[in-house]
């Protein structure tokens, strides 16, 4: 457990400072009313410059001393201002239940997307092919990338199966795509129970998949511990994590 904890904190340390957003915090928004307007300063006497929506996600910074909360723009929404605090849910805060119910509903939400672009793609359907591309590219950079930064410190927290079986299912319904963030989510899940990884690989039936997830959580290693292409270093942890992963490669290439 202590083990888990020192690997958790550690992740958690890479990601914020991955994130181009480090320093704010991944919010929801969680009001009554079903939205919630931003301004312009941090007071209701201040302009409305825009509105979010329930369910909506922001980054944002406390303000000291204040009931208002710094929202970021971000590459999901270029919404910048201020916002009332209580208008607002820390992700990371949630209930590991809730976490739970919102990672599912977007990842299956993703895959649903996923799949009506292909469907539409064979049709040869053009106009409904532009739309649901359009779709799909939103709802991936205001929802799932938000949640690809909380998954590891999720998936650390409460090794949850359900969920890294969920996950692993919509990476290969996208692998098409060049994100790398796939790649680091999957190498901090490794890093912080690879048991609880190749177990879930197991009962995966296909090749193909496992070759795949395990190269995505080769490069994923690489960019966490910032080692060269060629794999050499003498970072003690990399290459720990690295030997346990040739393990499972060599068995499904012998």
């Amino acid at each position: 457990m202590k083990t888990t904890r020192i690997y958790l904190a550690l992740i958690l340390t890479f990601f914020s400072t991955y994130s181009i957003y480090a320093g704010y915090k991944l919010a929801i928004l969680k009001d009554p009313d079903g939205f919630s307007n931003v301004r312009n300063g941090p007071g209701n006497d201040f302009l409305i410059v825009d509105t979010l929506y329930t369910d909506d996600f922001l980054y944002f910074q406390f303000i000291e001393n204040s009931e208002w909360a710094k929202i970021s723009a971000w590459k999901g929404r270029q919404i910048e201002g201020f916002i009332q605090l209580n208008k607002i849910q820390e992700v990371e805060k949630l209930e590991n239940k809730i976490q739970q119910e919102l990672i599912a509903k977007i990842l299956n939400t993703r895959n649903k997307l996923k799949a009506d672009f292909v469907d539409f793609q064979k049709s040869k359907d053009s106009l409904a092919y532009i739309n649901c591309l359009s779709e799909l590219k939103f709802y991936s950079d205001t929802k799932l990338e938000p949640i690809l930064e909380i998954l590891p410190r999720y998936i650390c927290s409460t090794q949850d199966t359900k969920i890294l079986k969920l996950f692993f299912a919509s990476y290969w319904a996208d692998k098409g795509s060049l994100n790398e963030m796939p790649s680091l989510t999957m190498a901090s899940f490794f890093i912080c129970n690879p048991d609880l990884v190749i177990k879930q690989l197991n009962k995966i039936n296909s090749i193909e998949q496992k070759k795949s997830i395990l190269n995505h959580i080769y490069w994923g290693l690489i960019n966490y511990y910032g080692i060269e292409e060629n794999g050499k270093t003498n970072n003690k942890e990399y290459n720990k994590h690295r030997a346990r992963l040739d393990t499972e490669i060599k068995k499904i290439n012998p």
